[in-house]
Protein backbone atom coordinates (compact mmCIF):
# COMPACT_ATOMS: atom_id res chain seq x y z
CA UNK A 1 0.00 0.00 0.00
CA UNK A 2 0.96 3.78 -0.68
CA UNK A 3 1.88 5.68 1.69
CA UNK A 4 0.78 9.11 1.48
CA UNK A 5 -2.31 11.19 2.57
CA UNK A 6 -5.35 11.00 0.87
CA UNK A 7 -6.50 14.07 -1.29
CA UNK A 8 -9.82 15.39 0.04
CA UNK A 9 -11.14 16.35 -3.45
CA UNK A 10 -11.56 12.54 -3.61
CA UNK A 11 -10.18 11.54 -7.49
CA UNK A 12 -8.66 8.83 -5.21
CA UNK A 13 -4.89 9.85 -5.56
CA UNK A 14 -2.67 10.02 -2.52
CA UNK A 15 -0.41 12.89 -1.96
CA UNK A 16 2.89 13.15 -0.38
CA UNK A 17 2.93 12.67 3.12
CA UNK A 18 4.23 16.26 4.95
CA UNK A 19 7.94 16.18 6.01
CA UNK A 20 7.51 17.76 8.92
CA UNK A 21 4.22 18.31 11.00
CA UNK A 22 2.07 21.35 10.67
CA UNK A 23 2.68 23.60 14.38
CA UNK A 24 -0.87 23.83 15.76
CA UNK A 25 -1.29 27.36 16.47
CA UNK A 26 -3.95 28.64 19.25
CA UNK A 27 -6.07 31.10 19.56
CA UNK A 28 -5.16 34.16 21.74
CA UNK A 29 -7.75 36.34 23.16
CA UNK A 30 -7.33 40.35 22.55
CA UNK A 31 -8.01 41.27 26.04
CA UNK A 32 -6.00 38.55 27.80
CA UNK A 33 -3.13 40.06 25.30
CA UNK A 34 -3.37 43.33 26.38
CA UNK A 35 -4.22 42.93 30.08
CA UNK A 36 -1.66 39.87 31.18
CA UNK A 37 1.83 39.50 30.73
CA UNK A 38 2.22 36.05 29.37
CA UNK A 39 5.69 34.40 28.83
CA UNK A 40 4.80 32.93 25.12
CA UNK A 41 8.45 33.05 23.25
CA UNK A 42 12.08 31.18 23.31
CA UNK A 43 13.21 34.36 24.71
CA UNK A 44 11.42 33.72 27.86
CA UNK A 45 12.35 29.87 28.53
CA UNK A 46 14.76 28.56 30.49
CA UNK A 47 15.75 26.07 27.45
CA UNK A 48 16.62 28.65 25.05
CA UNK A 49 20.41 29.42 24.69
CA UNK A 50 20.43 33.59 23.37
CA UNK A 51 23.96 33.79 22.25
CA UNK A 52 23.27 30.62 20.03
CA UNK A 53 19.47 31.69 18.85
CA UNK A 54 19.00 27.73 20.02
CA UNK A 55 16.63 25.56 21.85
CA UNK A 56 18.78 23.19 24.14
CA UNK A 57 16.08 20.42 24.27
CA UNK A 58 16.37 20.48 20.35
CA UNK A 59 13.15 22.09 19.17
CA UNK A 60 13.27 24.41 16.32
CA UNK A 61 12.98 28.20 17.50
CA UNK A 62 12.15 29.36 14.35
CA UNK A 63 8.02 29.72 14.85
CA UNK A 64 8.80 30.82 18.78
CA UNK A 65 11.39 33.78 18.71
CA UNK A 66 9.24 36.74 20.43
CA UNK A 67 8.98 38.47 17.11
CA UNK A 68 7.34 35.96 14.89
CA UNK A 69 5.19 35.14 17.61
CA UNK A 70 4.35 39.46 17.99
CA UNK A 71 3.94 39.34 14.36
CA UNK A 72 1.47 36.69 13.89
CA UNK A 73 -1.07 37.40 16.52
CA UNK A 74 -0.91 40.84 14.95
CA UNK A 75 -1.68 40.13 11.84
CA UNK A 76 -3.98 36.38 12.29
CA UNK A 77 -5.08 36.39 15.69
CA UNK A 78 -3.11 33.33 17.10
CA UNK A 79 0.20 32.19 18.50
CA UNK A 80 2.27 28.54 18.09
CA UNK A 81 3.14 27.87 21.80
CA UNK A 82 5.57 25.88 22.75
CA UNK A 83 4.39 23.04 24.93
CA UNK A 84 8.04 22.67 26.93
CA UNK A 85 8.34 26.57 27.79
CA UNK A 86 9.68 26.70 31.15
CA UNK A 87 10.23 29.86 33.19
CA UNK A 88 12.85 29.85 36.04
Amino acid sequence: MNAGIVNRKGNGKKSQPRITPSIKKDTVNPQDYLRYETRFSCEDCSHFDGEKVVCTIGYNPQHHLKAVQTHQYETAGNMAFCRFLEID
